[in-house]
């Protein structure tokens, strides 16, 4: 197969190839990953504060408490402190917090689902920013001691 029939297919072929590889370069958004019970003790997260999983009794991929939040992201932890902008959320901790290229808001929706003897589960929203890359995770915060 020689000749101009293949010359045009390569030709063809060459923007598709082209796309595909930029495709790949571009930033990729911030995928909060589980965390585990450990991870929050190193962080010095155990007690009265805040969670969020994906859906209500799942994993945990956010954790906040007083001054200090956790996630993970890429494998490692990253411990965020709250920004300048941030405003309370349940009486122990903040909405918005950041490290280094990462910040994340917390959009309760203060529609409660479940309430326990000392926990309260909500509706929230975590808009997760990494790299000018945004994504919107919506899910269950549960709030208590």
């Amino acid at each position: 197969m020689r000749g101009p029939l293949t010359l045009r297919i390569v030709a063809a072929l060459v923007p598709v190839l082209t796309s595909i590889a930029t495709v790949d370069a571009a930033p990729r958004p911030a995928v909060l990953e589980a965390t585990t019970r450990a991870d929050w003790r190193a962080a010095g997260l155990d007690g009265t504060g805040c969670y969020w999983s994906p859906r209500r009794g799942g994993p945990i991929h956010f954790v906040a408490a007083g001054n200090t939040a956790m996630a993970k992201v890429g494998g490692r932890i990253v411990i965020l402190k709250p920004r300048r902008d941030a405003r309370p959320l349940f009486p122990f901790t903040h909405d918005a917090w950041r490290a280094d290229d990462l910040t994340i808001r917390v959009v309760d929706t203060a529609r409660i689902r479940a309430m326990g003897y000392e926990t309260v589960t909500t509706d929230a929203v975590l808009i997760v920013t990494r790299r000018n890359v945004t994504t919107r995770l919506r899910g269950s915060m549960i709030c208590g001691s």
